[in-house]
């Protein structure tokens, strides 16, 4: 499902400026079967990738706001969230629909 009515854009973002700082990223697998993401982003790629990954952890942060209860708590930490983010801003991203 498209964020924005320019399907251009993701998460308020260029996608060419986004596919540009997803080249700076690389994933390394561990025994435990986890993986752990690197990414060296120079100065002027890093602006565009973090507003985006933010915007996505808002939307997130929103959506885990309603399952809060008394019982339940917090549904995810925060480390959970931004992963989350990451792992959906990668998939708008690569979305071509």
């Amino acid at each position: 499902m498209a964020d924005e009515t320019d399907s251009d854009l993701i998460a308020g973002e260029r996608r060419a400026d986004l596919l540009r700082a997803l080249s700076y990223v690389s994933t390394e697998s561990q025994p435990d079967g986890g993986y752990v993401v690197n990414g060296d982003l120079p100065p002027e790629v890093a602006p565009p990738f973090i507003r985006a990954i933010m915007r996505v952890e808002a939307e997130l942060l929103l959506h885990d706001a309603e399952l809060v209860t008394v019982e339940g708590g917090e549904p995810r930490s925060p480390e959970e969230r931004r992963t989350d983010a990451f792992v959906a801003l990668v998939l708008r991203v690569d979305d071509r629909a």
